[in-house]
This record gives structure tokens, C-alpha cells and sequence, in this order.
């Protein structure tokens, strides 16, 4: 009786891995998820689950601790794996863009012949128009003989550009109407730039890609704006916010770059050679 129940049970294994054998050739070619009318094929995420299930339909006809132990961690693995998978292909791809339901505004993502991705935002509520531009460049790819370099080049980059060669001409033009608005900040991995008006929005993006077309960085701008950023870093003293970082920087490791004083003032930044290593 015992050998018959036996018999049974290992046919009926014997067909639930069949089963399973089936369902994956037939679901083998591709499985996509929709986004916003996108689709981008995950197939390797489901293909290593139903390993993962194949698996532990054959440690069943053996069961020890040592086996479940040893499936629990690879369906772990291969589900964590799987996910990663799934979201890299939903959220960071450069033609979609995952928004909240909440979220009227229309967007499109694209990337331009330069590989600069580029997200375009519609709201019909907004009075302005508005731009800004994210380096991925900061504070800590600087040169340890510059602190503040990073910061001191985003300041000189307002300076005009061989196209626009007048000082100060973007501020000028954002400023037309009294409610345009210009500025950039440094941070430790990105520099950002960024300005919104309501007129002559193509003549200020203008003016504004050529910051990072050809900028002049003129030699007569240098010193003035090393003062700009030794006030900047005058006004920040005291302040809560920059005590904390500066705690955060003394506790860091002294071989990151992150321990490095990032703000720049004259003491840092008067150097014969500072332009030229802003190149």
C-alpha cells in the first residue's frame, strides 16, 4: 500500500514539473510590461522565477533542512534580482517618464544627438516658462589645491559666452519684466542651472545653452567673482544648515573628497593659475 501511495506521489510530481516544463516554453519569447504606451521586454526576470520554481518542485522528492535553506536563499535571490530587473526597465528608461496619478501636467523624454536627456513638462496652470540644466559634475571632482572650484565656475559661467559676450546679459534679459528668475547652486555630484520668465522664453534658452557652449570665463570677471563667493560663504557661516554639513564633512573619512572644504572664499580660490584650471 505504502509502495502504491509512493508510486502515485512521484507521477504526480513527474506531471507537475511537466507542467511547469510547458508553461515556460510557451511563455519563453518575450513578456513585456506597458507603461504609459511603452514597452520594454523583462523576460529575464520571470524565466529565473520559474527556475527558481522548477527548483523546488525537484528538492521536494528529497526534503532536508539543508535544501529548503538553500531554495529559500536562491528564490530570494532571484526574486530580489527579478525586481531590480522590472523597475530599472519601467523607471529608468530615457523614453518614459513615471508620474503620479495626481499629476495633470503632460511630459515627453527624449534624448538628443548628444546623449543630453531631456524632459519637457506641459502645465496649462503655470504663467511662466521655465528651464534648468543638471551637470553631473560637483564639489567633489574638484582638484584638492581648488576647494570651491565647482562652485566658482558655476558663478563664472553667468559671465557671457562668445555668442552673447555682454557681462551679465542673461540676467538682464530673464529681469525684463520684473518676474523672470535666475540662479544655480553646486552641490557635492551635480551643478544645477536654472531661470523662468514669461517672454522671450526661445531668446533666454538661447542665450542660456551657450553658458555651456563657450563661455568666455574672462579674465576681468575672475576677481569679482571670487569676492561673490567668499560673501556667499561669509553669509553661510553661522547658519545652522552649514554647521551641520561642516559636522558631516570633520566626520567622514579624511581620504574622501567629501571631507574637503567645498564652499570656496579668496583664501582657496586666489590663485595665479584659477582660470586656467577652471578648463
Amino acid at each position: 500500500m505504502e509502495t502504491v501511495e509512493h508510486d502515485q506521489l512521484e507521477e504526480e510530481e513527474e506531471e507537475e514539473e511537466d507542467e511547469v516544463r510547458r508553461e515556460q516554453v510557451d511563455d519563453e519569447e518575450s513578456v513585456t510590461v506597458g507603461y504609459h504606451g511603452l514597452e520594454e521586454d523583462i523576460s529575464a526576470a520571470p524565466s529565473l522565477l520559474r527556475r527558481a520554481q522548477i527548483y523546488m518542485l525537484q528538492v521536494r522528492k528529497d526534503i532536508r533542512p539543508r535544501h529548503i535553506v538553500a531554495a529559500g536563499l536562491i528564490l530570494v535571490s532571484l526574486v530580489t534580482f527579478g525586481t531590480v530587473v522590472w523597475f530599472l526597465s519601467t523607471n529608468a528608461t530615457p523614453y518614459g517618464v513615471v508620474k503620479s496619478d495626481m499629476d495633470d501636467r503632460a511630459y515627453r523624454a527624449l534624448t538628443l544627438s548628444n546623449d543630453a536627456r531631456v524632459t519637457l513638462v506641459r502645465d496649462t496652470a503655470s504663467i511662466q516658462q521655465a528651464c534648468s540644466v543638471s551637470v553631473e559634475v560637483g564639489s567633489l571632482a574638484e582638484p584638492n589645491r581648488a576647494p570651491g572650484l565647482a562652485h566658482f565656475l558655476e558663478h563664472m559661467l553667468f559671465m557671457g559666452s562668445k555668442k552673447f559676450p555682454k557681462e551679465n546679459y542673461f540676467e538682464e534679459l530673464v529681469a525684463v519684466t520684473g518676474s523672470g528668475n535666475l540662479n544655480a547652486y553646486t552641490s557635492d555630484e551635480i551643478t544645477d542651472y536654472y531661470f523662468s520668465t514669461h517672454v522671450k522664453f526661445k531668446k533666454a534658452m538661447t542665450v542660456f545653452s551657450h553658458f555651456f557652449i563657450d563661455p568666455l570665463l574672462r579674465n576681468d570677471s575672475v576677481y569679482r567673482e571670487m569676492r561673490a563667493v567668499e560673501s556667499e560663504w561669509q553669509r553661510g557661516l553661522g547658519s545652522e544648515a552649514w554647521e551641520e554639513y561642516s559636522l558631516i564633512r570633520h566626520l567622514v573619512n579624511p581620504l574622501h573628497p567629501m571631507q574637503r572644504f567645498s564652499t570656496g572664499n579668496i583664501e582657496t580660490l586666489n590663485k595665479t593659475d584659477i582660470r586656467d584650471q577652471l578648463w
